[in-house]
């Protein structure tokens, strides 16, 4: 049976361009969690973005693997945390001095800022999920749980300039989770959503067998591998279709959605659902 859910929100179970949950696809959460089956969206977002993209239902995501797996929420408590080297993030910030379409994201203290930017061009560039406002001189000397890096053209700009960062700074990993959104992740070298997903396997007491995990993009290539029932949407990137084990239809059918109910309803059942089989 199915104990626990890890579901990426953009693009897999959430695909409104409002990012926020359909209502049918919150049914179904419900219906998972009235069934006994821990849901967690594991997410590069932020736990602060969650209950506005579950409509503001804070019960349906108040367990989560947040921030890429840098922080991870066991029923609204913050379980397991795991920050960015300061030290790596200058680096990276240094090596964009000489980058003019690109520059170093952070979030801190509830607000995502600029590093070392020109605050004219970043706000003469905006993208809607990023929302900066504000721009720093340096990267701020505290606890880092979320980083990107913003570059101001295609996805392929985005891949070489992710290239150029990983060849230089080798303490971090740099991934591009989509075509479509040109931004690059920032997390520790080897260190993935799966680290999340992991820590509330244990915290459940319950076996790596008894999760599904479902994605699309690149940053959910760590747990599509790390769990054997692993599930990728229709319109997941290749490298994700091609590593994940199961297979549905894409998100903008509330495919997972649709799968959420069958997991819930094979629970109670005491068996897998079919999807799975």
């Amino acid at each position: 049976m199915i104990k626990l859910v890890l579901s990426d929100l953009d693009s897999t179970l959430i695909w409104r361009e409002d990012h926020v949950i359909s209502p049918f696809a919150l049914d179904a959460v419900h219906a998972l969690q009235d069934a006994g089956v821990h849901f967690a969206p594991c997410t590069g977002r932020i736990y602060r973005d969650l209950p506005a993209m579950f409509a503001g239902d804070a019960t349906a995501c108040a367990t989560a693997v947040t921030s890429n797996g840098q922080l991870t929420y066991l029923d609204g408590e913050l379980v397991d945390s795991v920050e960015i080297d300061h030290a790596a993030l200058c680096a990276v910030r240094a090596e964009l001095d000489a980058v003019a379409d690109a520059y170093l994201v952070v979030e801190y203290g509830g607000e995502k800022v600029a590093v070392a930017a020109d605050l004219d061009f970043v706000l003469a560039h905006p993208d809607n999920f990023w929302s900066v406002r504000r721009a720093v001189p340096e990267a701020p000397d505290e606890a880092c749980y979320k980083a990107n890096v913003r570059v101001v053209g295609s996805y392929d700009r985005a891949r070489e300039v992710a290239a150029a960062l990983a060849r230089s700074c080798a303490e971090l990993d740099f991934v591009c989770p989509m075509p479509g959104t040109p931004h690059i992740d920032l997390t520790p070298r080897g260190f993935g959503k799966d680290h999340g997903g992991d820590v509330l396997v244990e915290r459940l007491g319950i076996a790596p067998d008894e999760v599904c995990c479902f994605g699309d993009a690149e940053n959910d290539l760590a747990v599509l591998r790390h769990y054997e029932r692993s599930v990728a949407v229709a319109n997941a990137v290749p490298a994700v279709r091609a590593c994940a084990r199961h297979h549905i239809g894409p998100a903008r059918e509330d495919s997972v959605a649709r799968a959420l109910l069958e997991i819930a309803e094979a629970t109670r059942a005491g068996r897998l659902p079919a999807f799975l089989a």
